[in-house]
């Protein structure tokens, strides 16, 4: 089983310790991370999430709301004890991938992550072209091309922004370019972008304008190509 990107909820202190000692020993190098009790920003992706809690209330509907939110095919676990009522949890918005009752040994956590595994290395072969697939903090991550904005250059980094979070990995951009679909162009020595995101041209400014609101910039190197990749895709009175 490959290290999975791991992470974990739990409002209880101890608990949530207890639970991320033995979620690192399957957990990437930088083992399982904790998500904050008082979650109140938006989580990035991982593989898996465990929420281990009590009494499933508003509190817990929420930071499963959120971390669905984070990452269409990130399998969500509840940790609970037998007895309890999870219903509120199996909704369309966040979709448990499954349930471990209390007290939870190390080879049900074992099973499930080799299912996981699984089911990971399934999709990845079934939509690969959907997918981009990369290496970050020793565990492999995948996030859906649709949901990809643009990825910019950062040092010795790439840094991957999508409408939700933005998350970085070893990697230059002259790599990048050549691995990516044709839908992904060019358009500045730091930048390639999802032309499918793009909703305005404007060549007076050098930049493209995003549907999310941000602004790439083009550099005089890449204006041609740039125009000729996007201009007959928006509307003609966004283009300057």
């Amino acid at each position: 089983m490959e290290n999975i990107d791991l992470a974990l909820w739990d409002p209880n202190t101890r608990r949530a310790v207890a639970l991320k000692d033995r979620l690192d020993m399957f957990a990437g190098d930088a083992g399982a991370t904790v998500i904050p009790a008082d979650l109140k920003a938006p989580v990035k992706a991982h593989d898996a999430v465990f929420l281990s809690f009590d009494e499933c209330d508003e509190p817990v509907l929420h930071v499963a709301r959120t971390v669905r939110q984070s990452g269409e095919m990130t399998f969500i676990l509840i940790v609970n004890d037998k007895g309890r009522d999870l219903t509120p949890l199996f909704r369309p918005k966040i979709r448990p991938g499954g349930v471990l009752f209390r007290p939870v040994q190390n080879t049900q956590i074992r099973d499930i992550l080799e299912e996981i595994a699984d089911e990971l290395d399934r999709l990845t072969q079934n939509e690969s072209e959907d997918l981009f697939i990369f290496k970050a903090e020793g565990a492999m991550r995948r996030v859906p091309l649709r949901d990809i904005l643009f990825f910019e250059a950062s040092v010795k980094k790439v840094i991957i922004h999508t409408k939700g979070q933005e998350i970085s990995y070893y990697d230059s951009i002259e790599n990048l370019s050549s691995t990516l679909p044709p839908h992904f162009i060019r358009c500045h020595r730091s930048f390639i972008v999802n032309t499918r995101m793009v909703k305005e041209l404007r060549m007076a400014e050098m930049e493209l304008g995003l549907n999310s609101g941000e602004r790439v910039p083009i550099s005089r190197s890449y204006r041609n190509s740039v125009k000729q990749a996007i201009a007959g895709q928006v509307v003609p009175d966004n283009v300057f």
